[in-house]
């Protein structure tokens, strides 16, 4: 343990006059270099966005499939940049960088074993963006569960945006199923239940006329609307006619929202009360 004395005359032996010098030029370097490889960065980056967006524009390319690209390598070269800017400040602060890396192999075992969902989450988003499962600006559902907007696509990570605005970050290599619902049109029904003693002739009339009106300001439903009925609804078993109408993809909702709120108020102003 070391008593007042014994500090006190290694306070007084301490080279003061060069640790100060000493620790001044670290400062410096450490602070020279953050301020480089920033600039190296935001240079990079700007280079990368300049040369995809001449290359779009120069191209006939798939648009999200570009973006999703884009985003890739933008993540990929900052993890590159963090690496040399992480070594050179080691480096300032005298780590053996050389021995380090020298005895890595004593611990690659271990780093291995902890680096395998990585490498598994960085295999599978590759694989994903070759094979196009799905790109930035896609509506997909993931394995069933997670709906939303793809809004980032990355070496581990895909981030989807719910219908609430929440940001869901997924690991690829935990993605078993993709039902992506922006590569084809997609099939809306609008079930109408009725009441037993209905007039389904005038109600089906009503829908009609309500899609005659609507059909023509929405040139984002593609085809015409099926009227099917009278029908049972097999979960509620009531009496029920159904729209069916083809619509371009992320259109569904308004789509869906939009005609229903209209053959509601139709079958109201002609007396047809719903159950």
């Amino acid at each position: 343990m070391m008593t007042a004395a014994s500090f006190s005359e290694f306070f007084e032996q301490f080279k003061w006059q060069t640790f100060g010098p000493h620790l001044l030029n670290m400062v410096l370097q450490i602070a020279l270099y953050s301020v480089l490889f920033w600039f190296i960065n935001r240079a990079i980056v700007f280079l990368i966005d300049r040369s995809f967006g001449t290359y779009m524009k120069n191209r006939r390319i798939n648009q999200k499939r570009a973006e999703t690209l884009h985003t890739l390598v933008r993540n990929t070269t900052r993890y590159i940049v963090v690496f040399f800017f992480l070594y050179t400040i080691l480096s300032v602060l005298g780590f053996p960088i050389g021995t380090l890396i020298a005895s890595a192999g004593i611990v690659t075992v271990v780093v291995g074993l902890g680096a395998q969902g990585i490498i598994r989450d960085v295999i599978a988003g590759f694989l994903i963006l070759m094979e196009q499962q799905m790109e930035v600006g896609d509506n997909v559902i993931i394995n069933g569960t997670t709906s939303g907007r793809v809004v980032a696509f990355g070496l581990r990570l895909t981030t989807i945006k719910d219908a609430d605005g929440g940001l869901n970050y997924i690991t690829n290599s935990s993605i078993t199923t993709i039902t992506n619902q922006s590569r084809t049109n997609m099939r809306v029904q609008i079930d109408l239940p009725l009441k037993a003693d209905t007039a389904t002739n005038q109600a089906i009339k009503t829908v009609k006329a309500v899609n005659d009106r609507l059909l023509p300001k929405h040139p984002e439903v593609v085809g015409r609307a099926v009227i099917q009925g009278p029908t049972i609804l097999p979960k509620t078993h009531l009496l029920a006619i159904s729209v069916t109408m083809y619509v371009k993809n992320g259109d569904q909702s308004n789509v869906r929202s939009t005609f229903t709120t209209s053959y509601l108020n139709a079958l109201h102003q002609e007396g047809i009360e719903l159950p």
